[in-house]
């Protein structure tokens, strides 16, 4: 399904759930290129536990219909600053996915106002890596480090965003630098990987936690790209030390 001819391209929520009476405790989940938010089924409801928790589909994916025309990391961040907006449900805790986590910085970057953390997952990806061969090389063996139930989500999404979106989008995403918001950002950020995670490797995600202000870098044993549905108890509390205004975020 594609947007109306002149209509803005449509962001599709997906899971809306948990206390809304709770001042600073909403949670917005942000996907990767090619899937949707399906693969945060396990995450979402976790933190619903004690928090507001919205994840959403992304224009072109999932059940987000395509829009007219190709869209940058930076378009995906306003569109999702103007969705934030129109169901005044900031400012949030921003938790991003792999490309995820290149539209989670550019949205704190454009809208500080908007965002009180940031949680990036899976952040992708060194600059060796950002080529369409190598990116797929990486992506292969992830696959195979991947559960089938990761999988099986993966590949359905992969055909239902098909190839022309997928290659629309990904120039950008192999061209945006989350090293150069980072240091722009004053909010607290949190990188967070799989241990055995090959698309976003650990001296890079290292890297790129130094470059923030206020960064903490958690590496989860025994995980793969994939970390928030693997292992999704251990990535919500680290969404929670976020969530907690008492706390005072060190550089890690």
């Amino acid at each position: 399904m594609r947007s109306r001819p002149g209509a803005a391209p449509a962001i599709v929520v997906t899971f809306d759930d948990g206390p809304v009476d709770v001042p600073a405790k909403t949670v917005l989940l942000l996907h990767g290129i090619g899937v949707s938010s399906r693969y945060f089924h396990r995450l979402a409801p976790e933190l619903a536990q004690d928090s507001r928790v919205i994840a959403v589909d992304l224009p072109g994916f999932g059940r987000a219909p395509k829009p007219g025309h190709r869209l940058t990391v930076e378009d995906f961040a306003g569109l999702v600053a103007a969705f934030i907006d129109s169901r005044g449900c900031g400012p949030v805790v921003v938790v991003g996915h792999s490309m995820g986590a290149q539209i989670a910085t550019s949205l704190a970057r454009q809208r500080p106002d908007l965002v009180t953390a940031v949680v990036l997952v899976g952040p992708v990806m060194p600059p060796a890596d950002a080529t369409p061969v190598r990116a797929a090389a990486r992506l292969l063996v992830d696959t195979l480090r991947e559960s089938p139930h990761s999988n099986a989500l993966v590949f359905t999404d992969y055909v239902r965003c098909g190839s022309r979106w997928y290659l629309a989008v990904l120039p950008s995403m192999l061209a945006y630098r989350v090293e150069d918001d980072l240091p722009a950002l004053a909010v607290p950020v949190t990188v967070v990987r799989g241990a055995r995670d090959p698309i976003a490797r650990a001296e890079w995600s290292r890297a790129i936690t130094s470059l923030a202000v206020s960064g903490r870098f958690v590496e989860v044993p025994g995980a793969p790209h994939v970390v928030m549905l693997s292992h999704a108890r251990e990535v919500a509390r680290e969404v929670r030390r976020r969530l907690s205004p008492e706390e005072s975020p060190t550089r890690q």
